[in-house]
């Protein structure tokens, strides 16, 4: 018999919750629920919305968008995080008149990162 190390173990269960939460979330990501956070990307939104918003807010940060203002009131920008770029950022040209555009374009862009094509609710992704 092959003992585990509890190293080994943490990782084992730290593995497990990521698939059911990963799992989670992929059902949850459903169009109405994106359409919920691209209608109104500040809020309020129901249970399912928040949760599915604080888990896509939650990915890693190399490759995470990020919201830049381009003067005191916008034009909104949307940067990219990319370790070895001029200060890790790389910056998208498009400009967006409202921060909530902005907004928008990234629970989109997240929803697919994370997901795949959003409205295909129970089919497997593999994340």
């Amino acid at each position: 018999m092959v003992q585990r190390t509890t190293t080994e173990r943490v990782a084992e269960l730290d593995a497990v919750f990521d698939r059911r939460f990963n799992a989670r979330v992929r059902s949850d990501l459903t169009s109405d629920v994106l359409d919920e956070l691209l209608r109104n990307p500040l809020g309020p939104h129901t249970d399912t919305a928040s949760r599915v918003r604080r888990a896509l807010g939650s990915m890693t940060i190399t490759g995470k968008q990020l919201i830049l203002s381009l003067g005191p009131d916008g034009p909104w920008a949307i940067g990219v995080v990319t370790v070895g770029a001029p200060g890790n950022l790389v910056v998208d040209t498009d400009a967006h008149h409202s921060y909530e555009d902005a907004m928008r374009v990234i629970f989109a862009n997240r929803a697919a990162q994370f997901a795949g094509p959003v409205g295909t609710e129970g089919t497997s992704h593999g994340n």
